[in-house]
């Protein structure tokens, strides 16, 4: 079956490499037995990022400029601990994206990632204006060096390889050996790379000088390999067979007990306060008494880059059954124990009213919104201003009923033994 849309028109200047390259990998996805759902574009800026649409029935990814290597790299690992087939990214990035994002695809060549690059080089920056690349031959006349390009190009078929690419082809578009060539690279099982030679009309044709016929003869005149030049499938693919989630666990020495858990449903809670407030530590605290209590948790932290001053915000999502989402907007407990996590709430939406199944608590010394329904106690009062976030956490979800206060044992238990007295004392304190 076809992926790509033969209704929609291509998006591309007359004579655009770049309308063959995408048939290539359309022909390559029907001989592959990838599942459909089991495969990724991802695509970078240029002209390159417009095939997204031309496949529809395809996942799609638009990433910033030279970083799509690495966000399919990052899909991969995200989708490892999955059954089923391994999901297989295949990325579309242009010479410039290339460039830029070098360090990208040297990683991901080195680490072994399980994706499929097609480089379509057209020698040249096409959207942006017909600037000179890494890969611009020597010679070629750009916008940028109108009297040649002085400066060597990289060899992809070098430098990939020698980074540990176990596969690595070079062709030329349009080409019959395009398609089996990208077939053969997403059926490796770890990180594949072909580049192709293509033609910019626009700027290798009009400003360069460059014809189809040239393109063809440029691999031999400059000295560059066609076809498939490395081939090496031995080593395992990135990233490597690991525990799964339950074996984790007992690794970390968790062992849930699920008489513990009351949370029968879904349910999440933001804490807000000021850095050196111990607000993330006490946030992965209550997602470890969570897992002692048998139930899933997802942590999500952010503070400002300097680490002792500013806020600091932790959302966590709990729920009896896997959590593939951890995106949080109307959280069932807001906990704010300082003014700056108080600004960050605002900032962030996650200030409104409480509703039923919701609850918003301020420490008693924050003034809240008029029109807000608040909850105020003196956390930071009664426990201080270092152990105010964890004593607010145990109180609030004691009240929530989400689970047994063994499970907060449980977990303290769990502790470096110097932390462990800290979270000792709040127990004492809390209700």
């Amino acid at each position: 079956m076809s992926l790509l849309d033969h209704d929609r028109e291509f998006p591309y200047c007359p004579g655009c490499g770049h309308p063959h390259v995408l048939r290539a990998l359309d022909d390559a996805l029907k001989q592959t037995p990838l599942p459909v759902e089991r495969t990724a574009l991802v695509t970078d800026i240029g002209c390159v990022g417009l095939a997204d649409a031309l496949f529809p029935g395809m996942h799609t990814v638009h990433t910033l400029h030279g970083r799509s290597v690495a966000v399919a790299a990052g899909l991969v690992m995200g989708d490892a601990h999955r059954d089923g087939p391994p999901l297989r990214p295949v990325v579309l990035i242009g010479d410039g994206g290339a460039g830029i994002g070098l360090l990208h695809l040297i990683h991901a060549a080195q680490i072994n990632a399980g994706v499929t690059v097609l480089v379509h080089n057209n020698l040249l920056f096409g959207m942006t204006g017909g600037q000179h690349s890494l890969l611009t031959p020597r010679g070629l006349p750009t916008t940028t060096t109108p009297e040649g390009c002085p400066v060597p190009p990289l060899d992809l078929g070098r430098l990939l390889p020698d980074a540990g690419a176990g596969f690595f082809a070079r062709g030329v578009a349009p080409g019959p050996e395009l398609a089996p060539m990208i077939a053969q690279a997403l059926r490796h099982p770890g990180f594949a790379c072909v580049e192709i030679l293509e033609l910019c009309p626009t700027y290798a044709t009009r400003v360069g000088g460059l014809s189809g016929k040239a393109l063809r003869a440029l691999p031999g005149k400059r000295g560059l390999s066609t076809g498939i030049l490395t081939f090496d499938a031995s080593r395992p693919p990135f990233p490597r067979p690991g525990p799964r989630p339950a074996e984790r666990l007992e690794l970390a020495g968790v062992r849930p007990n699920a008489d513990w858990g009351k949370l029968d449903r879904r349910a999440s809670f933001v804490l807000a306060g000021r850095a050196g407030g111990r607000v993330q530590s006490a946030a992965l605290l209550a997602a470890s008494a969570a897992m002692a209590a048998g139930l899933h948790a997802a942590v999500r932290t952010d503070n400002p880059v300097t680490q002792g001053k500013g806020f600091s915000v932790a959302e966590v999502t709990l729920g009896p059954e896997p959590i593939d989402y951890t995106g949080l907007s109307r959280p069932d407990l807001t906990l704010a124990v300082a003014p700056e996590g108080v600004a960050q709430l605002f900032a962030r939406g996650l200030l409104e009213p409480a509703g039923a199944a919701r609850r918003t608590v301020f420490d008693g010394s924050l003034q809240p919104p008029p029109d807000l329904d608040v909850a105020q106690r003196d956390y930071l009062g009664r426990f201080g201003g270092r152990r105010a976030a964890l004593g607010a956490l145990v109180e609030e979800i004691q009240r929530a009923g989400w689970w047994d206060r063994s499970a907060w044992h449980d977990a303290i238990g769990r502790l470096d033994p110097s932390r462990r007295p800290e979270a000792e004392a709040v127990m004492k304190l809390t209700t």
